[in-house]
């Protein structure tokens, strides 16, 4: 099982870009307010669980059409999707 994973951190590494860690977090900050698995979302805009996991941690590039899918399924604006937010402090580090 190691070596899936270090074949899937080269095949998609993690990309250093504010706009796509953004991304990352707002898919998953959406869907688990809707209390939806990977999966049920993946179906909602017609990708694999895994192509959702790879945007949700920031190894995918995916193209604005699919984008544009996620944002139309959360009911929001494309650029909301790429906006900054403040992310809650765990206990650690408070």
């Amino acid at each position: 099982m190691a070596k899936a994973s270090k074949a899937s951190g080269k095949r998609f590494p993690i990309r250093d870009s504010a706009a796509l860690k953004a991304l990352a977090y707002n898919v998953r900050r959406l869907r688990k307010a809707r209390k939806w698995s990977q999966g049920e979302l993946a179906a909602e805009v017609d990708l694999t669980q895994d192509a959702i996991s790879l945007i949700e941690n920031g190894r995918a590039n995916p193209t604005v059409l699919t984008i544009e899918q996620i944002a139309d399924v959360y009911g929001i604006s494309l650029p909301d999707l790429f906006e900054p937010q403040a992310r809650p402090l765990r206990s650690k580090d408070r």
